[in-house]
């Protein structure tokens, strides 16, 4: 009206009105004013700012509903050309403040109010002000109404600082109200905020809004969230989103199961996400292994039921074809280790071993470096760089190979530092520097300390010699030269037997590693340390020669030519009267298979050897078997007959 009195005379009616209306009679009001607050009239803007001000007469449940519409709309008007509406809009939200209960809220509220009317300047100092006030009353209804728009616009800022402090605050307010239902109708504002800087670029936001949704998830329990986790795992998988998005929403959902408990989180897990770890896309398996990179350290303890389900997903993600995803299953694989490596060590432990020994080399490196996490940790000790050779990293490495025997047990530690010797002669250069580096960092004296593993790592050598795989055998054949030139005599009288004994009793898988193993030993070792054994050795030696398979009988032919680099001439004078006086027996299978042995040796040393035999086969008168002796032997060394 343009008559002041009568305005004078409506604002008063207005507050009288507003102070006796029930929660229906709000609801009727509310619309009304909120469609004349969109007039073009400035003074009907101006008097709907009124009504709306007035609205703190309200009872505080009638409050308390209709205060989450009508600060918004006060905010709105501060950005109207009229000075007189700008001016009305900071009077209705003075006469709001007034009725705010909360004392601490009251002692800043001309803070958050320069936030509202300025908030490009304004906004950063207002959370700093809540952040820093000691809150030791609830948050009622008017001081909610007056702090929701602050955070809202704190999550829409470009700056950090700003967007973690809100996320921060947003996350806190549900535990400080006096009933988390008041908190409930500013959701459809702030939790798109939060889903957005869930997924900022900057992790340390990321972080704090994924623990905001989780303190909101259970202060208000995740039914008022209905569409939120099915959101997270839509962005978990989504072809669009990057790895900085993918991080987010892992975070995210981490938090709001954690906030579900236990039996939420196993379901979740068990029957959503890890069933995930196979799929096609790359993206996807990238999302899973995100997951299980923040959920065993937000979990906790009760992560451990987890453990043997997530560590295929993980040993998998180490060997995939996308780079990305194993990036994320090596930083998972390390979260794992890290928060709960000395707990479940022997369940981590056996998984690891068994990294050593994948015929991927990239599961083997992966499988080194979180060995050498968890063998540091147990330790106390961490993985050492470079050459580690001074007397500080010796002594560290002396303490940490103490504790882990101590932990582990003799038996587990020996099994582990057999493994991890092994893979000191990978055929694969970066699996050996790990390997090496690892050792170093466990070990301070090599040559001690395979003495105590000896029969161990011999076990483990013969297995991997008997186990058919080719790049198997030779590691475990480098491996033993190794160790024969690192302990000589110590060790030939353990290994050697050994060998004979898997010759005798393998398959012909068996029989071929120990014609590798053999031929390392044998080209590692001195002269002098090969004549003491060479009865076993050319026995070994010789019955390999005239063996059934033809892989065996071939590699033995190299494990010959080796003996004789080493030995000589002795060689041939061990070896080939036996098979001579073999050829003429009158038994079948004894004459076929020292033909076999013999045509062995001929295509090694057919120079040395058939100016010796050839004279003897052509002697009168010649024989059925000495004529089919001269047929397989002119077959084998023909360029040279």
């Amino acid at each position: 009206d343009s008559n002041d009195y009568v305005r004078t005379a409506a604002e008063t009616t207005v507050g009288l009105i507003m102070s006796n209306l029930s929660g229906h009679g709000v609801k009727l009001v509310m619309p009304a004013v909120l469609e004349a607050f969109n007039e073009p009239e400035w003074r009907t803007k101006q008097a709907s700012i009124h009504m709306l001000g007035s609205m703190s007469h309200c009872a505080p449940k009638q409050l308390a509903s209709c205060l989450p519409k009508v600060v918004p709309k006060l905010t709105e008007a501060f950005s109207d050309t009229h000075p007189k509406v700008k001016s009305s809009a900071e009077e209705a939200l003075e006469e709001i403040c007034k009725v705010i209960k909360n004392p601490e809220i009251s002692s800043i509220s001309s803070t958050l109010l320069s936030a509202l009317t300025d908030p490009a300047n304004a906004t950063l100092r207002a959370l700093e002000a809540l952040i820093s006030t000691e809150f030791l009353h609830a948050i009622d209804a008017p001081s909610l109404s007056i702090i929701i728009p602050v955070v809202h616009r704190g999550l829409r800022d470009r700056t950090a600082t700003t967007k973690r402090y809100a996320a921060l605050i947003s996350g806190n307010i549900c535990t400080m109200v006096n009933d988390p239902r008041d908190f409930v109708p500013y959701l459809p504002v702030l939790l798109p905020d939060l889903k957005s800087t869930l997924l900022d670029p900057i992790p340390d936001v990321r972080s704090i809004s994924a623990k905001s949704l989780g303190s909101l998830t259970r202060g208000l329990g995740e039914a008022t969230f209905p569409d939120l986790r099915p959101w997270l795992v839509e962005t978990l998988t989504s072809d669009e989103a990057g790895s900085v998005e993918r991080s987010g929403a892992a975070q995210g959902l981490t938090e709001i199961l954690v906030a579900g408990g236990a039996h939420l989180t196993e379901n979740v897990m068990l029957k959503e996400i890890l069933p995930l770890k196979s799929h096609p896309k790359a993206g996807t398996r990238e999302g899973v292994l995100w997951v299980l990179t923040f959920l065993p350290s937000a979990l906790g303890q009760a992560y451990s039921s987890l453990i043997d389900s997530s560590l295929p997903a993980l040993l998998s993600g180490l060997a995939d074809d996308n780079e990305v995803v194993r990036e994320v299953a090596l930083r998972a694989g390390r979260v794992l280790v890290k928060s709960h490596g000395k707990a479940h060590k022997d369940k981590i432990l056996p998984s690891l071993e068994d990294g050593l020994r994948n015929e991927d080399y990239r599961i083997r490196v992966a499988s080194l470096t979180l060995l050498g996490d968890l063998l540091s940790m147990l330790g106390g000790t961490k993985v050492a760089k470079g050459n580690a050779d001074t007397q500080d990293d010796i002594r560290q490495a002396e303490r940490a190979q103490a504790q882990i025997a101590l932990v582990l047990g003799n038996e587990t530690r020996k099994r582990v530092l057999s493994s991890l010797y092994l893979s000191r002669s990978d055929t694969a250069a970066i699996v050996r520097q790990s390997a090496v580096q690892v050792w170093k960092t466990v070990v301070s004296v090599t040559p001690r300390t395979l003495r105590e593993i000896l029969s161990e790592l011999v076990d483990q050598i013969v297995s991997a010699l008997a186990s058919g795989d080719p790049e198997r055998t030779q590691v475990a054949g480098r491996c033993l030269g190794d160790i024969v030139q690192k302990l000589g005599d110590q060790v030939l009288p353990e290994i050697i037997p050994v060998l004979r004994d898997s010759l005798y009793r393998g398959d012909e898988h068996t029989r071929q590693g120990v014609c590798v193993g053999l031929s390392e030993v044998i080209s590692c070792s001195s002269k002098e340390q090969i004549i003491k054994f060479l009865d076993i050795i050319v026995k070994v030696v010789q019955d390999a020669l005239c063996d059934d398979n033809d892989l065996v009988r071939k590699m033995a032919s190299s494990c010959f030519q080796s003996l004789h680099q080493v030995v000589g001439a002795r060689t041939l004078d061990e070896v080939v009267p036996a098979l001579l006086v073999g050829m003429e027996s009158t038994n079948e299978t004894a004459k076929a298979r020292a033909l076999k042995g013999m045509t062995g040796i001929l295509s090694v040393r057919s120079h040395e050897l058939l100016p010796y035999i050839i004279p003897r086969l052509l002697k009168a008168p010649l024989t059925i078997s000495h004529a089919d002796a001269l047929g397989s032997i002119s077959a084998a060394t023909s360029d040279t007959i």
